[in-house]
């Protein structure tokens, strides 16, 4: 990937970027012990597709970022490389959502993870697994 080692925070970041005024503003909590990150985040009717229930797309930016960011308090420089995520249930706006991600395993080249998206209840909105490439 080309100039992939140039990579920058600017806090633009959509996810977590706290100067992206348009953002999700995310934070995190890491347990370096478990190797485990975790986020909750409340979305507003802004974030909807049809009337009332969270975006599809939103999930995916939650899961993708828990994991890299995961990824990044352990000390790896990642991009995503591939995405599956498994809608088990709808998420509805203004209702908390909660994501944490672990590690699965790694390769030289390749950190394989996963995340679960669940309401403050614990019932599975959706399941994630990536790959990242290791830059």
């Amino acid at each position: 990937m080309e100039n992939s080692n140039n990579l920058e925070d600017n806090n633009m970041c959509f996810a977590c970027g706290k100067e992206n005024e348009n953002g999700l503003h995310l934070d995190f909590s890491f347990s370096e012990q478990e190797k485990r990150i975790e986020t909750t985040f409340v979305p507003s009717d802004i974030y909807q597709g049809w009337k009332g229930v969270l975006h599809g797309g939103i999930i995916a930016t939650l899961v993708d970022e828990s994991m890299a960011k995961l990824a990044q308090r352990l000390g790896f420089r990642v991009l995503t490389a591939s995405l599956d995520i498994r809608f088990k249930s709808v998420a509805k706006t203004s209702d908390p959502l909660h994501v944490s991600a672990e590690i699965a395993k790694h390769s030289k080249k390749l950190l394989y993870t996963k995340a679960v998206a669940t309401r403050s209840d614990g019932s599975v909105i959706a399941e994630a697994q990536a790959r990242f490439m290791i830059l």
